[in-house]
């Protein structure tokens, strides 16, 4: 199997578990499936892999289940070593070990010691809490330990041990807490009174999205090249390509160079700061980018569809840098190149991500000619 890289993404040298979850999202772009391809790949494998629970694990920051580990690196084409390499490596993280650059577990090699073992619950068997939650999380690992000391180890600290200097820390912060609440207070109250003292009311607070429409900045409707911020000095914009590992043949958003990109794009604003992006293409007609399958993980390609107003279709255009962040409204995440901001490529596929800030997505709205073929949409 191969896919953008030559070989699968490993689980060596992952210290955090939003690490292990990243490079479980690097593997699915590897395979070139779908989340419903993953799932279809699991049940013909004997697992059960919901689309919501593929979703949901990626997109979190905490350790997925390890049923869920090993379905789905099996879903995504990897044999059975494999597999139990990935697992072990979670056992670590979830144990708290630091597995080191080169890490295998006993099945990948006699030289690496296994993982610890899940402990037994009070009935002999495994713990309940090992049971698969719908997002694919371990709702026992991610609570942390009850206590950080040491098991078994007499020296570890007491919770009824207090030191008096300990004490004095404490008091010394209850008290700056007091003030901070007491100078936010005044803050707050102060117009509020002046206001009511004068006659006036408070304004209510704007909505993000209110504050974006609101904005001077935001582009108009019109014709537009929108050029990722950082390949902006390598003159690419997002225009139509193909999936770099040649899975599917179909149209997506794609990092090319601008003084040929098709199709034309138009940036049409339909209310509340939501905008749809429209391709206009002389042979196939108007489409609208979209996130594939309304997913709202991140690692989700963009291709054009028909347009319908659904919200995966539409777009918040927020002030980032010196331009904006495309924020997908049924997922709230962000839109960006799909390795990064190091994927500075032609051909570099866009993708919903989760919100870095990083110059990848932070997009530049640069004024297009209208085409002579079609009449501006209104």
């Amino acid at each position: 199997m191969s896919g953008p890289l030559n070989a699968p993404p490993p689980p060596d040298g992952l210290t955090t578990p939003a690490e292990f979850v990243a490079a479980l999202g690097r593997l699915r772009q590897w395979s070139g499936l779908t989340y419903r391809q993953l799932t279809a790949a699991a049940k013909a494998s004997g697992d059960v892999l919901p689309t919501s629970t593929i979703a949901g694990a990626l997109g979190r920051t905490t350790l997925p289940r390890e049923e869920f580990v090993a379905a789905f690196v099996r879903a995504c084409g990897l044999g059975e070593a494999e597999t139990a390499r990935w697992v072990a490596h979670r056992k670590r993280l979830a144990a708290g070990m630091t597995p080191p650059a080169d890490a295998h577990d006993a099945a990948a090699g006699p030289d690496h010691p296994p993982g610890p073992r899940e402990q037994p619950g009070p009935d002999g068997r495994p713990d309940q809490a090992d049971r698969l939650e719908p997002d694919g999380l371990d709702r026992r690992e991610q609570a942390g330990p009850a206590n950080p000391a040491v098991p078994g180890d007499p020296s570890g600290p007491r919770r009824d041990a207090v030191r008096p200097e300990t004490r004095a820390l404490r008091r010394f912060a209850v008290a700056g807490a007091g003030v901070v609440v007491l100078l936010l207070a005044t803050s707050t109250v102060l117009p509020e009174l002046r206001a009511s003292l004068t006659g006036g009311g408070a304004r209510p607070s704007a909505s993000p999205a209110a504050v974006t429409a609101g904005s001077t900045r935001t582009p108009r409707d019109g014709w537009y090249h929108i050029v990722p911020s950082h390949v902006a000095g390598r003159d690419l914009c997002i225009g139509e390509g193909r999936e770099r590992n040649g899975r599917t043949d179909r149209p997506l958003a794609v990092q090319r160079p601008c003084r040929d990109v098709v199709p034309d794009t138009y940036l049409h604003r339909i209310g509340d700061g939501a905008h749809e992006i429209q391709w206009h293409h002389p042979k196939e007609g108007t489409g609208c980018l979209t996130v594939d399958e309304a997913l709202t993980g991140p690692g989700v390609l963009i291709a054009p569809a028909n347009c319908s107003g659904a919200p995966h279709q539409l777009f918040l255009l927020k002030p980032a840098g010196a331009g904006f962040a495309l924020s997908p409204l049924h997922s709230g995440l962000c839109l960006g190149a799909l390795y990064g901001e190091a994927d500075v490529v032609p051909g570099a596929e866009l993708a919903q991500k989760s919100c870095t800030g990083g110059p990848d997505q932070v997009f530049l709205f640069r004024l297009a000619p209208a085409p002579t073929w079609t009449k501006t949409p209104r």
